[in-house]
């Protein structure tokens, strides 16, 4: 599982930056129906300080553009959020409800982060905007029913650089109506006359495709026809 071992790692290299870690949260993903019972998820905080800490909860909208750069915005009244801020005593554990707002009925799963910040003790009457963050966790949050599935299409084109150098414009996309983890990519084209592994990929593998979102890469390769496109089938090992 290395679109989530990868997300753990980034957490990881987070806390080291910032210091100790100063609570955990669980899960780090989690996929919540869009009506009923099933609509909350419940995400559990564990602190690991020798002191009081205050942490406040939101969610945010998840979005990605094709060179994978991740834009997060407020999700407003979508979900609500109880509470959206605890304390939690030296060693002690508490738990955060979330609950979907949305339609009832949707179409495709929809996407979302669930943000953990720790900020200080008495930060209770300071507004959200001018709170220093000290420590943060960020979790995958999903609505989504189990019918929805991932359809992973490729498109990939010959291409020549001003450097004279050649290879492939690979663009893929989830056409489908579920996220997905794609671990071990292989992309095969023209039935076989070229087969770009999950090492020619970089970060097509492993990554998470959102559903009606693009993720593209150039990859470097000798013999490719600049401006031609080549037939592709894609193999890949799916993580939800």
């Amino acid at each position: 599982m290395r679109g989530l071992r990868a997300l753990l790692a980034l957490l990881v290299l987070s806390f080291v930056a910032a210091g100790l870690s100063a609570f955990t949260l669980a899960p780090i993903s989690i996929t919540v129906a869009p009506s009923g019972p099933g609509s909350i998820a419940t995400f559990r905080v564990k602190s690991e300080d020798a002191g009081r800490i205050a942490i406040k909860f939101s969610v945010m909208t998840r979005d990605s553009s094709p060179d994978g750069t991740e834009t997060d915005n407020p999700a407003g009244d979508s979900f609500l959020v109880y509470p959206s801020r605890m304390v939690v005593e030296p060693g002690s554990q508490a738990v955060v409800k979330v609950q979907w707002r949305g339609p009832a009925k949707i179409d495709a799963e929809r996407c979302f982060r669930f943000l953990a910040e720790q900020v200080p003790i008495d930060a209770g009457d300071q507004t959200n905007s001018s709170i220093k963050v000290m420590f943060r966790y960020i979790a995958s949050l999903y609505v989504g029913t189990p019918s929805f599935s991932p359809d992973l299409e490729v498109k990939v084109v010959g291409a020549k650089r001003d450097d004279g150098s050649t290879g492939y414009f690979v663009e893929i996309t989830n056409e489908g109506t579920r996220h997905v983890v794609a671990l071990n990519p292989t992309l095969t084209l023209d039935g076989g006359a070229t087969v770009l592994s999950s090492a020619d990929l970089g970060k097509l593998a492993g990554a998470n495709y959102l559903p009606g979102h693009s993720l593209r890469v150039f990859v470097p390769k000798s013999g490719a026809m600049a401006g031609r496109t080549y037939d592709a089938k894609i193999d890949f090992e799916g993580v939800y």
